[in-house]
């Protein structure tokens, strides 16, 4: 008798089970995007223009194999795009290859452009600044997220897991050496100073590690213009910007759907980095 229970207990047991594990798992990514559906997304591709930052090699100049500027907007388009598809209203600061004379004026873009979103007039919900990294040793790689007010403290979180999480620890293959996470830093630094609207500033990777430089150098070229057809140029998508992309992606959705929790920031100067540009 005990066995003729058993069976079917164990069979009612196995069908719960099957139910609640994959409803604990797949759903949920599709719920958190779902935080994006309305959003106002400001992007902000970092330098543009004779503004060429980070350069691999470093400090190579205009005979620079990658600049940083170009990894920037490869980036911000493919976010742009994966937000969109999310529901989100994504403007950009820089559309193409031009130079933007102050943050300041980085800052006001987004505003104005968040205002005229069509059937919204609203302020930005977000605003993500998009750089990459330098240093003077080109084995150096790690992830740095910026933020300067309290208000941007829980997307700084969001980004900086998300990002650690998709272009290192989920990455394959993995960067090689060790990267480091210089975790937060909290301190006026690019559009994060003014604080008008909630934003953080992301150093995603060195692109001035000759890994992340390859990385980039073997994605499909591709021209950007502006909404005018000028400023053109020609970036290059590929397997690591499609991954930051996502990773930022997953960082906004997460931040949208929470509160985000609370953390503390570094003091600028990355330990067992002494050739980082924020330590001179």
């Amino acid at each position: 008798m005990k066995l003729r229970w058993l069976a079917p207990l164990a069979v009612l047991f196995l069908a719960v089970a099957a139910l609640l594990a994959p409803a604990d798992s797949a759903p949920r990514a599709a719920a958190d995007h779902n935080s994006l559906h309305g959003k106002i997304i400001a992007l902000d591709a970092g330098h543009g223009g004779t503004e060429l930052g980070a350069t691999y090699p470093a400090d190579s100049g205009l005979e620079a194999d990658v600049y940083e500027k170009d990894v920037n907007l490869a980036v911000v388009y493919e976010l742009k795009e994966k937000l969109t598809a999310a529901g989100a209203q994504v403007v950009l600061t820089r559309e193409g290859d031009q130079t933007i004379s102050s943050r300041k004026q980085r800052v006001d873009i987004a505003i104005e452009k968040c205002k005229k979103v069509p059937d919204e007039g609203r302020k930005c919900d977000a605003l993500i600044s998009v750089h990459h990294n330098g240093s003077t040793d080109p084995s150096y790689d790690g992830l740095l997220v910026i933020y300067n007010e309290k208000q941007d403290l829980p997307l700084a979180n969001a980004i900086h897991d998300a990002l650690w999480s998709g272009l290192y620890e989920l990455y394959d293959p993995p960067p090689p050496g060790t990267p480091v996470d210089e975790g937060l830093d909290h301190g006026g630094y690019g559009m994060t100073v003014y604080g008008r609207l909630v934003s953080v500033l992301t150093e995603a990777y060195y692109i001035t590690n000759t890994w992340e430089a390859d990385q980039y150098s073997a994605g499909t070229p591709t021209d950007i213009c502006d909404a005018h057809d000028e400023n053109c140029t020609v970036v290059r998508l590929g397997a690591r910007t499609d991954q930051e992309a996502d990773a930022l992606l997953e960082g906004l959705a997460n931040y949208f759907t929470s509160d985000g929790d609370n953390g503390g920031g570094g003091n600028g100067c990355p330990p067992g980095n002494p050739n980082h540009r924020k330590c001179s």
